[in-house]
């Protein structure tokens, strides 16, 4: 029997999405689009999951958070399920936004849904 003695190197990557020990709660719901982790996400009207919207040719623009549901926990592709927070703590600087918009534009309708960002 021979053991493998050979150096071996490891790395993580910490994950800075998730920003406290609140509890955590997640659902699972297919997407209308491809979509990145980190992106706050809406339920359209076919009750699948898409990106926020932003609208206007120049500031102040409009971020349309109505229908808004949670943040998206993975990357998924256009009609996979994806795992969605629906609660918890989470770094607003991690958040992956629309061009044009701002943490701030969706801090306060992601609080009522019991997301809070540091």
């Amino acid at each position: 029997m021979s053991m493998d003695l050979a150096k071996k190197t490891f790395s993580t990557q910490p994950d800075y999405l998730i920003a406290g020990n609140a509890e955590i709660v997640t659902a699972v719901k297919a997407a209308s689009a491809a979509l990145k982790r980190g992106a706050p996400v809406v339920l359209n009207s076919d009750g699948k999951l898409a990106a926020i919207s932003v609208s206007g040719s120049s500031a102040p623009y409009t971020v349309t958070t109505t229908g808004l549901y949670g943040i998206l926990a993975e990357d998924v592709a256009s009609g996979e399920d994806g795992i969605v927070y629906l609660s918890g703590e989470f770094f607003a600087d991690a958040l992956v936004l629309p061009a044009n918009a701002t943490a701030a534009d969706v801090e306060v309708p992601l609080r009522n849904l019991g997301i809070y960002l540091k």
